[in-house]
Formats: C-alpha cells, structure tokens, sequence
C-alpha cells in the first residue's frame, strides 16, 4: 500500500509526491500484520479500505479474514429491520430500523432505509427472510414475474436469483415459498431452498435448491407429501443446517441442507383445556445457534408465558426462559388496552414479539416487545425492561402505525414474520 501527499510550493513549480514512509511499506507488504490492522478496524472503515487497492480488497474478501473478524460466531442481531406494512402480503419498499447494539447508544442509523439496489430497472420491495448478515429479498410487481435478491445489507452488494427451472411437462407449478440457507462458518457459499408443488393438484411438493456456488437451480429428491394447507413454507428458520417451516398443527417439518432429507418437526402439544381452531404462534425464529418458539399467549389478563427451545437432536421443546409482562405497565400504560365490555375476548396486553436475542450469557438475553408507539428490550432473566425507541412510523396505505389502533383489537396482526434481523458480515453474494 503506497501513501502519498502532494505539496504546492508555488503557482509556477512543479507538484511533487513524498515517497512514502518505510513504516508504510513495512505495512503493506507484510500480510500477517495488515490483516491484523484491518481487522480491528470499524466495519465502515474496513469497507472503505476495499478502494484503497486490489490487495487490501483480496485479503478483506477472504472467507478466512470474515471468520477471524467473527471468532465467536454465531453473534447476536446488532438491528432489526421491520418493515412498515402490518402485512406481509403488501409489497413495500421502505423499512424502519431497530438498534439493539449497547455500544452505541441512541445510534439508530440504519444500514438502509430501502432495497434501492436496481437490475433492469426494478427494484426490491420486500424482505422475505434473514439469514446469518444476509437478506433474501423479492420483487413482486403487477403483471411482471417476480424476482429474487440476495442483498448483503453491511457491504450493499447483491445478486439477482435466476428463474426458477421450469418443470419438464411444461404444466404450471406454484412456489409456495423461498428460504435462505447460509452459515459463514462451514461454507462460504449459501443455498436459496424452494418448495413448489409437483403435481396439479397441489398435495404433493418438490424441492428445489440453488447454490451460490454453482449459480443455478437444480431439482431435489423425490417429491413428498404434507398433510396441512397452513404450514409457511416462505421465510423459513435456518438453524442446525436445517430450514424449518412450522403449521399450527402437527405437520411442521425441517429440511436437511446438506443431506436435503425432509424430517418432521415435533411441536407442542395442545393443552388439553385449550383450543383446536385459533392457534397462533407469537413467535419463532433464531438466535445465535438456538431455536425458539413462543406458543399461543392462553390469557393476557395474565400477561405471561413461556419461551421455548429446541434440543439440537429435535428430541422436543424445552422450556428456556419464564416472562412476566405484570409491571410493565406502570413504565409504559399504553401496554393496556383499554376495557371493552361488549368486547370480553379482547386481550388486556397489547404487545408483539419482535424478536428473542441471545447473548453469550444467558442473563443478557432479551425480548424485543413492541407496543403501541414504542419498542421495548426485556431482560429474560433481571426482568428489567428499557424503551429501544419510539415507533410511529409515517404510513401510505396499511402500515404498522395503522395498525397500532388495530392491534388494540387484533394484538396478532403484527407478526414475526415482518422481521428480519440484521448482522454485520462481509460474506459474498
């Protein structure tokens, strides 16, 4: 790396460079110490140095270089992303962001505010999944195919996905659903899973698989069969090389990556003075190398609950963490709906798992609770709660601000789902 500086003497001399200091050449041609240098270096430093030379970018875009950067892999979401409809079936191009970083306080400068990456002249509306630092993103406009991104949001590149394989009789098949697959520390390289009916009558599914290493799709296994039409097969968790789809019922399932074997998933069982038609889950996704799962809140008069875990050999849920919501109230009252008599079934608790975060340490582990107007950090284990940020975002049609006054009669309208987590990483895509 050669460092250089130009000196004006006079209007009429000519510029001159200083040649560049021997500590500087000692620098840039020994390796062992640069990488030590750059890796200490804040990540908007670090990308900036990627332009300095062809060198400093090859060692920076080395797989090994992100991995010595984040030796404790898997990290904790540093963000959120949410997007600003309450509904994930409205596309949307605007996000807000959640910091959850403790070492920057009041920072809430968001990585991006919206996917403005363009190809052809389109451009992302909505995320439909975070994996590991990566979001899998789509395109979905009227009358126009949709598109598929791979956006890494720390180092602004993307991939644009190929069309899906079409299948050999020519007969027309739905995608239910696209799910990432990527972890940093066993390959550089990571998977789009999609599931798409084989048959015309939709009962029987087919996997198919792309690698970013080879860059296209490819047909996977032989078709199989799912008893259950509410199981969301768009977004699944990527956990223990594994992406996991989950139904209210008992047809969830994970897929194997490598071995891409479908097995089931077991969930809990009903309780047996609960209900059999309106189950919902509150939450599930994962958090530094753990699965979590937040069942069906029986009665929020009584405002609290259970997180559960899943064991690595999926031998069932346990449960990890106890919540109790009862003294949030008197920091944040808005938390209460307010009585409605003619309306007894109504929750009392107006809140929304956003997401559970995993510290190195069980006792920093948290929620993230929204509730009308803010955003919450609750401790899971000191019980100790502190508002994130205010959160009213400005709305066009149906958005989350609408649906603050929603949620005060329909708490689940603000789901998991619209989520996504945001990790730092130089992963290429």
């Amino acid at each position: 790396m050669s460092l250089t500086k130009r000196t004006k003497t006079c209007p009429n001399a000519a510029i001159t460079a200083t040649p560049p200091s021997r500590s500087a050449e000692t620098i840039a041609n020994n390796d062992d110490l640069l990488n030590e240098i750059l890796l200490r270096l804040p990540i908007k430093s670090l990308l900036k140095f990627k332009s300095v030379s062809k060198h400093c970018l090859s060692l920076i875009s080395d797989p090994n270089f992100s991995l010595r950067r984040n030796p404790n892999f898997p990290t904790s979401a540093s963000g959120l992303f949410l997007a600003r409809s309450s509904r994930s079936i409205i596309g949307v191009s605007e996000f807000d962001f959640v910091n959850l970083d403790d070492l920057i306080p009041n920072s809430s400068e968001s990585p991006f505010r919206s996917l403005a990456f363009t190809d052809g002249g389109h451009v992302a509306t909505g995320i439909i999944q975070s994996c590991n630092g990566l979001l899998l993103c789509c395109s979905i406009r009227a009358l126009e195919p949709r598109e598929n991104f791979v956006f890494n949001p720390t180092t602004k590149q993307f991939t644009k996905l190929p069309p899906i394989s079409p299948v050999g009789d020519g007969a027309h098949r739905r995608v239910f659903g696209l799910s990432l697959a990527f972890d940093p520390s066993i390959s550089p390289h990571y998977k789009v899973v999609c599931v798409r009916n084989s048959d015309a009558r939709g009962d029987q599914y087919q996997i198919e698989i792309y690698s970013s290493e080879t860059r296209c799709w490819r047909l996977s296994g032989d078709s199989f069969f799912i008893n259950s039409s509410d199981i969301r097969f768009d977004g699944g968790v990527y956990w223990n090389g594994s992406v996991h789809w989950i139904s209210v019922w008992e047809a969830s399932v994970h897929l194997k990556v490598e071995e891409e074997r479908i097995s089931p998933l077991p969930m809990p069982l009903i309780p047996e003075d609960g209900w059999d038609h309106d189950r919902k889950y509150r939450y599930f996704g994962e958090s530094r190398g753990h699965l979590h799962l937040i069942d069906h809140i029986y009665d929020l008069q009584l405002p609290r609950f259970d997180v559960l875990e899943m064991e690595t050999d999926y031998s069932g849920w346990s449960v990890k963490f106890r919540v109790d919501l009862s003294e949030i109230p008197s920091a944040f009252p808005q938390i209460v709906r307010r009585k409605l008599l003619h309306r007894a079934k109504l929750h009392d608790y107006v809140f929304s798992v956003l997401c559970v975060v995993r510290s190195e340490v069980d006792e920093e582990s948290y929620l993230v609770l929204q509730i009308p107007g803010k955003v919450i950090r609750y401790n899971l284990k000191t019980r100790t709660f502190f508002k994130l940020c205010n959160f009213e975002p400005v709305s066009r049609t149906k958005t989350v601000q609408d649906a603050n006054s929603v949620l005060m009669m329909f708490p689940e309208l603000i789901e998991w789902t619209s989520v996504h987590q945001y990790n730092e990483s130089l992963a290429l895509v």
